[in-house]
This record gives structure tokens, C-alpha cells and sequence, in this order.
């Protein structure tokens, strides 16, 4: 009886050594998200502060550089912040202009949405009619390709045609 006393006297305590490790593991992980609540409600704290206390000089004192380094920060996401609002209107822009069409009768830009040509009163139907004609006549893609719906140069591993959307054989 003595050795399976022993065996079982063994194992009890490496069930307790496990349970209290994997006990010590959750309790440091929930430090550590309690650390990670006070970190940002520090901060939250922090700029509600500096906001507040910014133009006083008596809570300045002291802390000039603080103050200043915070306010350089303030300028350059600023400053970032005007380059990323450009590309977003560059953005829109390009994607307003593909969205649109020169009209190949008098070269007028047309939404694609335009029933007729502002400058030339030519139908929106006329318009992609001539595009259609004008693409199918410039230089085939590389192998040969084109729609059999309009015409139109496709590549080989195309499914669809970039120009009607008619589904390409094989």
C-alpha cells in the first residue's frame, strides 16, 4: 500500500501544482487587462487635463516642455491629417472621373449617368455606340481576344468584358 500511497500522493500534488499555475496565469492576465483599463483611462484623464490647463501658465510651470511637445504633436496630426483629407479628395475625385466619359463627337466630359452630351445634345446611346466603334477598331489585346457581345479587346484570362459585362466563353 505504501508505493501506490506514494504514486497518488505524487499526482495529488501535480494536479495542485497545475491548478495553481494555471490559477496564477488567468490572475496575471487579468492584471493585466485591469493595467491596460487604467493606462487608457489615465490618458483620457490626461488630455481632458491638458486641454483644460493648456493656456493657464500656473499649471505650465514647470512643465513647459510637456505642454509644447503636446502642442507640436497637436500640429503634425493636423498637418497629417490635411495630407490624408487631399488624398481622399484626389481619391473621390479619380473615381468621379472614372465614372465618367469623354464625349467622342465634341470631347465634352459626361457623367455616366448623363442622358445627352451637354456640348453636342449627341444621346448618351450614340455616345457608348461610337466608344464601342472607336475601341473595337484600336489594336486588339495580346492574343487576339475580343467580346463577341460588342467587340470590344479582352484579355485571355478575362471572364468578362471590362466594356458591356458580357460573360466571355471559355
Amino acid at each position: 500500500m505504501g508505493l501506490l500511497d506514494d504514486v497518488q500522493s505524487t499526482i495529488n500534488r501535480g494536479v495542485a501544482a497545475t491548478g495553481r499555475t494555471a490559477r496564477v496565469a488567468k490572475l496575471r492576465a487579468q492584471m493585466s487587462e485591469a493595467m491596460k483599463r487604467r493606462q487608457a483611462l489615465a490618458a483620457q484623464l490626461g488630455a481632458s487635463l491638458y486641454e483644460e490647463t493648456k493656456d493657464n501658465p500656473e499649471f505650465r510651470s514647470g512643465r513647459e516642455g510637456l505642454y509644447d511637445d503636446i502642442a507640436a504633436i497637436d500640429a503634425e496630426r493636423a498637418s497629417l491629417q490635411g495630407e490624408i483629407d487631399e488624398l481622399e479628395r484626389q481619391a473621390a475625385e479619380e473615381a468621379q472621373a472614372a465614372q465618367s466619359v469623354t464625349c467622342p463627337f465634341c470631347g465634352t466630359r459626361m457623367a455616366a449617368t448623363d442622358r445627352f452630351c451637354s456640348g453636342c445634345g449627341k444621346s448618351m446611346v450614340d455616345v457608348q455606340a461610337a466608344l464601342v466603334q472607336t475601341q473595337s477598331t484600336a489594336p486588339v489585346a495580346a492574343g487576339g481576344r475580343v467580346c463577341p457581345q460588342c467587340g470590344f479587346a479582352v484579355g485571355d484570362d478575362d471572364a468578362f468584358c471590362m466594356n458591356c459585362g458580357a460573360k466571355l466563353g471559355a
